[in-house]
């Protein structure tokens, strides 16, 4: 039960940390005061463009982080697309590349209600998993 209580008090301290870093980029125009973060998005970059072109709309895949899961938990998407993973469960949860294509990506700790966004260029099956929670795994291919 100690160990519960520190592992909880050290995610909140990390977050709390974490959030008084970043600037405020909340376009919701409360002045910072919403219950819930997005963490910065972070993007691969190839020299490829997607294959729609330069003027095509990027596609944007949801993802949502429930207890202990993925849903969806595997998901094919177009070379360019964005997934945007939003912690929707009550515990806290990463989203951390295992394997695969492209550079390396982790999203850190996702509080409920954060949400992390990833741009994926390099076509291949992408392999993903929370470093929190053992056997909570997913991934992408990329065409």
């Amino acid at each position: 039960m100690k160990q519960l209580l520190a592992l909880i008090c050290a995610t909140l301290a990390l977050g709390l940390v974490a959030a008084g870093c970043g600037g405020d980029d909340d376009s919701g125009g409360d002045g910072g005061a919403a219950a819930t973060t997005e963490t910065t998005e972070q993007t691969a970059t190839t020299d490829e463009q997607p294959s729609g072109g330069a003027d095509a709309p990027a596609e944007q895949v949801e993802i949502e982080v429930v207890d202990n899961d993925y849903d969806p938990r595997e998901e094919t998407i177009p070379a360019g697309a964005t997934v945007k993973w939003t912690n929707t469960g009550d515990l806290p949860h990463t989203v951390t590349k295992e394997g695969g294509p492209g550079e390396d990506f982790d999203s850190g700790t996702l509080q409920p209600g954060d949400s992390y966004e990833q741009t994926f260029d390099a076509p291949g099956e992408i392999d993903y998993l929370c470093t929190i929670h053992a056997g909570q795994d997913g991934s992408l291919t990329v065409r």
